[in-house]
């Protein structure tokens, strides 16, 4: 699906104004090389658009864009391995389980980690379909 096809899809379900905000990140994705759309932050998201990271609207894009079915974004997390001072790929189930069970463990080293609500973030990367569109844009 082209980038331009995503977005119609996205103005058939999406509403202002986060209509507005999704498509300021798809155009600014497109615009970057695929090698730049791998790890994405909320700031970095944020600074696509020009608001805060802590903005609702913006958070709501987000969430649609991750959610929608034809979701230009995929959501990851990642553990900040302070003493290796690195960043480690979870899943969302890993994560989802920890905040459950209140325990995580490290990935690499099979030891629980204290206060680790504070080492994950979730990041993004361009989704697949995403990807393929901007090939065929290209």
């Amino acid at each position: 699906m082209k980038v331009d096809e995503i977005k119609d899809s996205l103005a058939r379900d999406v509403r202002e104004p986060w209509l507005h905000v999704c498509h300021q990140v798809v155009d600014e994705m497109a615009r970057r090389r695929p090698v730049e759309l791998f790890r994405l932050t909320y700031m970095m998201i944020a600074g696509f658009v020009g608001r805060s990271a802590e903005d609702e609207i913006l958070q709501s894009a987000i969430t649609t864009l991750t959610t929608h079915r034809h979701h230009p974004l995929t959501m990851y997390y990642v553990f900040l391995d302070v003493a290796d001072d690195r960043e480690i790929a979870i899943s969302s189930s890993d994560v989802m389980q920890s905040v459950d069970e209140n325990v995580f463990i490290h990935p690499r080293t099979g030891e629980e980690v204290a206060d680790f609500a504070d080492l994950i973030r979730p990041v993004f990367k361009a989704s697949g379909e995403f990807l393929d569109g901007i090939r065929q844009n290209g």
